[in-house]
């Protein structure tokens, strides 16, 4: 009904629950109260999250901008709170959302990655709150209450965030046919997501004084497109899918690891039960002999049920190595990728070369031509060590050769980018590990595929960018730090969870999360540098055991 709908919603409810009452309905003579918001059954949400953008600091002076999101997932008692700002900021704002198509008009263009990292300081601030039910868990642990209130309640008021304009509401969104976060798509498109438009009520605040750029269409059906509305998408997305989502997964799977250890108890009690209750039975049989035939039938079906219990568990390891397979495959290819295109680039040179019949006889080129080919066979020495049969054994290794491998690797994609990369060594003992080597490979392309990365992002171009890779032997440990924008403290571990990202839709956050599940594997801890002015500038590969 329009007074339960739209109507309530007109101004904003979630800072007076009967913010709407101004208004007076009557159809056809009757009189139709506009409903409050029930504001007290926003407590039974499993999670919330605020997000607050600043270019301002408390006594009105201009700052960098700043993006915080805190998320509290109050099923389970834990908080996070991640701060965005500096070349980090930027990045996320900086990349057109995939999927989305525009017509190339002057008056409707998408606007490009300067304009819109521009727009950081002309967007103004925000702020948004939003509200998470986890509809399944209600339906399955205390079904009447979502059937009496929160069903209807969520129906009525979720649809993503409802925006607000001193007060009054920006149509059409928060409703249910608008989806210009691209949550829903989202949803759709990743197995067990959460954050989908159906399941989160909540709000976006601006004001006309503070956020003059958000101009609405003449039809008064949203903002008009300009770079301003691109950055608010683009840190709204960070927030609530980057952000949120990959923080609320998980605290999730970190309590679906005490299952597991609640499963080790349960198969020890198992055990130790059943041999309890074969010993009561063949007790029995010798008290009651008569009733032998009956007992032994009992204790075929406990063997039984341990014999199913036994397959399951073998089920279950099976399903965790499948899989392990699949993370070491899925690190396969992010490394696959890059060979390939660093492989292409250097054959396309190559190819140039010989088909210029002026130069192609003379020995500056033929030099120029020797350095690529020596590239390309870099590039193919690093991918056959990727062959899944190499990948399968370990094999004691001299640890420096292996990172003056990826060094020369990447030598001349840092030169393309003006980056220098150091390797310097410390200590006079051996450093040799039994390792998979390509998977020690992996760990170093992703740590220095990393640096290349934030480097070319760098805010500060006054200062020559540089990679350095550090091989103490007498520590056995490598270290590589660079002097770009580094991670956030407030970020930290972060960097290593699964599909958590600050590279917008250009990153799939699993790069690290694979590094250090096969550092694990290889005896090697990796970590974050300690960090600096609040900022970890690189990472540390610790190598324990023999």
């Amino acid at each position: 009904m329009l007074s339960q709908t739209d109507l309530a919603k007109l101004a904003d409810p979630f800072k007076d629950s009967l913010s709407s009452q101004f208004l007076e309905l009557k159809y056809q003579g009757d009189d139709f109260i506009i409903e409050g918001f029930p504001s007290h059954l926003l407590r039974h949400a499993d999670a919330s999250c605020d997000i607050e953008y600043r270019i301002k600091d408390a006594k009105g002076k201009p700052t960098e901008p700043r993006l915080t999101v805190t998320t509290h997932y109050s099923f389970y008692g834990r908080d996070e709170t991640l701060i965005h700002e500096g070349a980090h900021l930027r990045d996320i704002v900086s990349h057109s959302v995939k999927g989305r198509t525009q017509k190339f008009k002057e008056q409707n263009r998408l606007p490009d990655s300067d304009e819109v990292v521009a727009a950081l300081r002309t967007l103004g601030p925000f702020s948004a709150r939003f509200h998470w039910f986890n509809r399944g868990r209600f339906k399955q642990n205390n079904a009447k209450m979502w059937v009496d209130s929160l069903e209807g309640f969520t129906r009525r008021w979720s649809g993503g965030l409802l925006v607000y304009r001193d007060g009054f509401r920006v149509y059409p969104y928060g409703s249910s046919s608008d989806d210009w976060l691209d949550l829903d798509r989202k949803a759709l498109a990743a197995s067990a997501y959460k954050l989908n438009r159906a399941q989160i009520i909540g709000y976006l605040r601006i004001t006309s004084e503070d956020n003059p750029a958000l101009h609405d269409q003449t039809n008064r059906e949203g903002f008009r497109d300009t770079p301003e509305k691109e950055a608010l998408r683009r840190l709204l997305r960070q927030a609530i899918i980057a952000d949120c989502r990959t923080f609320l997964e998980k605290v999730d799977r970190e309590n679906k690891v005490l299952d597991a250890a609640g499963f080790s108890e349960v198969d020890t009690r198992i055990a130790s039960n059943q041999q309890a209750a074969l010993d009561s039975l063949r007790g029995m049989r010798v008290r009651v002999p008569e009733e032998s035939d009956t007992i032994n039938a009992v204790m075929e079906q406990l063997a039984e049920v341990q014999d199913a219990w036994e397959r399951a568990k073998q089920a279950l390891k099976a399903h965790d190595s499948e899989i392990e397979r699949y993370i070491h495959l899925a690190g396969v290819g992010l490394m696959v990728e890059l060979i390939a295109h660093e492989l292409a680039r250097s054959t396309d040179e190559a190819l140039l070369l010989l088909g210029n019949k002026k130069t192609a006889g003379s020995a500056a080129q033929l030099d120029v031509l020797k350095s690529q080919l020596l590239t390309v066979n870099r590039r193919v020495r690093v991918l056959d060590q990727l062959s899944i049969p190499g990948r399968q054994r370990k094999y004691v290794h001299a640890i420096p050769e292996l990172v003056q491998t990826m060094a020369e690797f990447y030598e001349a994609k840092a030169a393309r980018h003006g980056i220098s990369i150091r390797v310097k060594s410390e200590g006079r003992s051996a450093f040799k590990h039994r390792v998979e080597k390509g998977q020690i490979l992996q760990i170093l392309d992703n740590l220095l595929s990393n640096s290349v990365y934030w480097l070319d992002r760098r805010l500060d171009r006054n200062v020559k960018p540089y990679i350095e890779i550090a091989v103490d032997s007498s520590r056995r440990c490598i270290t590589v730090i660079d002097n770009g924008p580094g991670i956030p403290e407030t970020t930290g571990e972060r960097v290593f969870d699964a599909f958590y990202t600050t590279k917008s839709e250009d990153g799939r956050g699993l790069g690290l999360f694979i590094a250090r599940r096969l550092a694990g594997d290889n005896d090697i801890n990796l970590s974050l540098v300690p960090p600096a002015g609040g900022v970890h500038h690189g990472f540390e590969l610790h190598f324990t055991g023999e």
